[in-house]
């Protein structure tokens, strides 16, 4: 708790030190990309004690780290460097078995730099979030997907290396991991921003939205399947609305005798033919030989009928699908053909005048006058290119609705080519079975009612399969637009995304303390009372007055490289100071190492020194390592910090360690 600060000359380990820390933990992946250990060859080819002893080689190394949270529950870890287990292995002690000598009884191990180290129960990051209380927000990356705002991209919040950690006041934030608004996304959830949460809902929602959406499309288009075999589907939306799932009613048709008839009117009609031929007494051949020959010959005008109708509607559909590949085409080519005047409309924009050379008669090259001789005549004046680009837009508009009528018409007259077909087949089976009827005994009973009969309860079998599995799909179909509009109500009803009065709290009190800090700092590059934070990522800005309008512009490069330290310093410490009077998710801990950069002065450096002594009074803690003069530190700091010196390196080699049972066998 509270300050710690390293003191050892330079090149003594003071880094390798602290960054043993994150290797620990799994995180020298904050630190960049590589997948290379992160400590130096002393930890890992060669040591020695002192400058003027022999170099040793390196047969085992490994990094202990214990650490307490804000429960009181301490762990202690284990990481090997070189001659150990594999470097993606962390082991797991529960319970402090560096500060005291207790027996590591209760321990587990844990994986890291691998798929799922921070999503899956054995990943090491998985588990330091939950032993942190953090709940990590998912966060949308530039390819689309989604992830969690891995702990990478959170400690360079934490923790300032020596080499590169100086060089930005934010981070600077690891972008391998790819995750969009990288910068903003850490400091909403370090500093436990509504907004963050809002978006975090929101997201949520979307998802599910989208989720409902593509569940609707998958359902429907299984009800349009099913429906397109036998006919069409009147009344159902393309995508989920609150209508439909208040009260979901569709119109599913059949076409049946040449006009579109419903389903359910369908199937009462069909059950009142099954009920009379059910009920019907079978007669004799002899009897009803007039009756077959009439019918026979009403079904074979019905069936030449039917085939000139099929064959129309073959044409139709051949017509309407050339129709429907040339506006496709039109639609491609439109696409282009926007695409490029919008490119040519940017280009101008731009400043580019070769579009305009030709129609001012002028040479884009070397732009000498061009006779009119030497290009055609064009009567009609061209439209701009702003004219174009709307002009491209609504002909592309009215091609894709006229491709969608066209695909409507497609389905419709593939429902009228099924239906026909359908009837034209169940006649030529009656005709069949009639004529068989004629080539039987005078005397035998007839079987024509029979099978006729049968074809109509087998046709009433397939209504009915139809009917059941639409009724199915209709009630997916209600549950999924519920669901889609209970989400999409949710979305409503969460506040705009922006900073809420909670949130603006939080950034001014946080500004107030940077300007603070910088004033005894002895920032000098702009007034401290100027300094602002960026409520978009959160970044410092410098707000001058221009005239009557007050201008914001980034920092970083309009202060000098030691106010940069300065600047950096005062951001860090504020926001774990800011968790004394808000909720914040900050896990109180900032390590700084050798904050002395850019030859800052000694005066500045001891106010930071002695500040950070004053932020940790009350919890938390703050590391600093340091090469200024170990009488100075303890002049300065006195009582206010924890202060470890070395006089030497840092890292010193041990003897091997004696075999379990050695000494029993030379003895």
């Amino acid at each position: 708790m509270g300050l710690n600060i390293i003191q050892a000359p330079n090149t003594s380990g003071k880094s390798t030190c602290l960054q043993a820390v994150i290797y620990a933990l799994g995180l020298e992946r904050s630190l960049g990309p590589q997948l290379t250990i992160p400590l130096p060859y002393a930890m890992r080819e060669r040591v020695h004690a002192t400058e003027d002893e022999p170099y040793e080689t390196v047969l085992q190394s490994f990094v202990e780290l214990e650490v307490e949270n804000d429960r009181n529950e301490i762990i202690t870890l284990h990481r090997d460097v070189v001659g150990g287990k594999s470097t993606k292995l962390i082991q797991v002690t529960f319970g402090a078995s560096l500060s005291s000598e207790a027996a590591r009884v209760r321990q587990r191990d844990f994986y890291v730099l691998d798929g799922g180290a921070a999503s899956q129960e054995d990943g090491f990051h998985f588990f330091l979030a939950a032993y942190l209380g953090w709940d990590l927000p998912v966060v949308p990356r530039y390819d689309g997907t989604e992830c969690p705002l891995y702990l990478e991209a959170i400690f360079p919040m934490l923790f300032v290396e020596q080499k590169r950690g100086w060089s930005t006041i934010q981070g600077p934030f690891p972008t391998y991991l790819r995750i969009q608004d990288v910068a903003r996304r850490v400091m909403e959830f370090l500093l436990n921003l509504d907004i963050a949460q809002f978006r975090r809902q929101r997201s949520e929602l979307r998802n599910q939205i989208a989720d409902f959406s593509n569940r609707w499309t998958a359902e429907r288009s299984r009800l349009t399947d099913a429906a397109t075999r036998i006919g069409r589907i009147r009344g159902l939306p393309t995508q989920p609305t609150t209508e439909f799932a208040q009260k979901p009613e569709i119109d599913l048709q059949l076409f049946h005798e040449r006009e579109w008839v419903q389903l359910s009117e369908l199937i009462a009609e069909v059950q009142a033919e099954v009920a009379e031929l059910e009920a019907a007494q079978l007669e004799t051949i002899d009897n009803i030989a007039p009756k077959i020959e009439a019918r026979i010959a009403l079904l074979r005008e019905q069936i030449d009928m039917d085939t000139a109708i099929l064959e129309t509607v073959r044409s139709e559909y051949a017509s309407e699908t050339q129709d429907s590949q040339a506006l496709n085409a039109r639609v491609k080519a439109l696409k282009i053909d926007l695409r490029r005047n919008q490119d040519a409309q940017k280009l101008q924009r731009l400043g580019s005048e070769l579009g305009k050379a030709a129609a001012e008669h002028v040479c884009p090259t070397c732009r000498q006058e061009v006779s009119n001789e030497l290009l055609p005549t064009v009567e009609v004046v061209g439209m701009a290119l702003d004219e174009n680009v709307l002009f491209v837009k609504s002909q592309l508009e009215l091609y894709k609705t006229a491709l969608a009528a066209s695909n409507e018409r497609l389905l419709e007259i593939v429902g009228r080519y099924r239906g026909i077909q359908r009837n034209l087949q169940d006649k030529q089976q009656e005709l069949r079975s009639l004529r068989q009827e004629l080539t039987r005994p005078e005397k035998s009973p007839s079987r024509a009612k029979i099978e006729n009969l049968v074809r109509r309860q087998s046709f009433l079998n397939q209504l009915h399969s139809i009917d059941e599995l639409t009724i199915s799909l209709l009630d997916e179909l209600r549950e999924i637009a519920a669901g889609w509009a209970k989400a999409t109500a949710s979305l409503r009803q969460l506040p705009d995304d922006n900073l809420t009065s909670n949130d603006l709290q939080k950034v001014d009190e946080l500004t107030r303390k940077i300007c603070e800090q910088l004033t005894s700092y002895g920032f000098r590059s702009f007034q401290p009372s100027e300094i602002a934070l960026s409520t978009d990522n959160f970044r410092p800005l410098v707000r001058e007055r221009k005239g009557t309008e007050m201008v914001e512009k980034e920092i970083n490069f309009e202060v000098s490289a030691s106010d940069g330290i300065r600047l950096k310093w005062a951001y860090l410490i504020s926001t774990i100071e800011l968790q004394r009077t808000h909720s914040t998710n900050h896990p109180g801990l900032v390590i700084f190492d050798e904050p002395g950069q850019q030859e800052i002065d000694s005066v500045s450096l001891f106010t930071f020194l002695k500040r950070a002594a004053q932020s940790t009074r009350s919890g938390g803690q703050i590391i600093v390592s340091t090469s200024e003069p170990l009488p100075l530190v303890q002049h300065e700091m006195k009582d206010r910090a924890h202060i470890v010196d070395f006089p030497g390196f840092i890292l010193q080699p041990q003897p091997n360690p004696v075999p379990e049972g050695f000494n029993d066998l030379i003895e």
